[in-house]
């Protein structure tokens, strides 16, 4: 398990802060945990969690439902 920074997320993920703070506040996207004092990391296991289920999201919807 690892800490990733804010930095090290959008880079991951491929979005931008605003994005990411957006969706969190939605709960759409891992909240970070505290470090020390104000810093903030988000948990890479979290963030991977979340792209692997980004990925099934869109698998499922672009797999047409075909009844034989």
């Amino acid at each position: 398990m690892r800490f990733l920074r804010l930095s090290e997320v959008q880079e991951r993920v491929g979005l931008g802060r605003t994005s990411i703070y957006k969706m969190m506040g939605e709960g759409k996207f891992p909240k970070p945990v505290n470090t020390l004092g104000r810093n903030v990391a988000w948990l890479d296991s979290e963030i991977d969690e979340w792209m692997m289920d980004r990925i099934d999201e869109k698998r499922s919807l672009s797999v047409p439902n075909i009844k034989y």
